[in-house]
């Protein structure tokens, strides 16, 4: 009983070791990039001994792959599960319900707590300093949400084809990020800029002006096909 009591102990400590290293690995990359990071920071700060990131994760690049993948999931899974829960609503939402739905599971995680702000610096450095392979950000974040959505703009949008829808979805996440950017950029302004990020008011007009806009691309392919089948009619 004795043994494996302390086997559960060392197990869990091992468990804590490893997450408290990947919580001060992603804020250190984040804040300081990938170069100015030393092995040795990230263990005086966690409080362990530098063998540790070796025993942990295998070295500083598996520790920053792992730090990134991490992040990745965590907010993946949250605007997934957001969504999952929309589209099993009866009746099905509407068009508008499920812009507002989405936009709001977008940002909140990002806008309102210290981990989603951090992930975005996080991205930043990435995109200006690439450490990863690309198919990292794209089949473990990108593609997984990309594909929710269309596959739930097909259900509660207008009809249209992939390629149109594929490029609506595109746009409103653009849109999003977009937000996002210029709300941490407005809000570390001393003093904060006036223009100061509202997400109430941002959504309100978020979801007016997308789904206008997935409405007019709706209707603006409808109308093609139809000038296409009177032209194939006429001859």
């Amino acid at each position: 009983m004795e043994v494996q009591t302390a086997r559960c102990d060392a197990t869990s400590e091992a468990r804590e070791t490893h997450e408290r290293i990947l919580e001060v690995a992603q804020k250190f990359f984040a804040e300081k990039g990938f170069d100015a990071t030393s092995v040795r920071d990230i263990t005086a700060e966690a409080g362990c001994n530098v063998a540790a990131v070796n025993y942990h994760f295998g070295g500083k690049e598996k520790l920053y792959l792992e730090s990134f993948r991490a992040m990745l999931e965590s907010l993946r899974d949250q605007r997934l599960a957001v969504l999952d829960g929309l589209m099993r609503r009866d009746p099905m939402p509407t068009l508008e319900e499920f812009l507002g739905t989405f936009a709001e599971g977008f940002l909140d995680p990002l806008v309102d707590e210290s981990k989603g702000r951090l992930f975005l610096v996080f991205v930043s450095r990435e995109m200006l300093d690439p450490r990863l392979p690309s198919v990292v950000f794209l089949e473990e974040f990108i593609h997984p949400l990309v594909d929710r959505v269309m596959e739930a703009l097909a259900r509660v949008g207008p009809p249209m084809p992939p390629e149109t829808a594929m490029r609506c979805v595109l746009s409103l996440i653009g849109q999003l990020l977009h937000a996002l950017k210029a709300h941490h950029v407005l809000t570390q302004l001393d003093p904060p800029d006036a223009m100061s990020f509202d997400l109430a008011a941002f959504l309100e007009h978020f979801v007016r002006f997308s789904s206008g806009g997935i409405r007019a691309c709706a209707l603006n392919e409808a109308s093609v096909r139809s000038s296409l089948i009177r032209g194939e009619t006429c001859r």
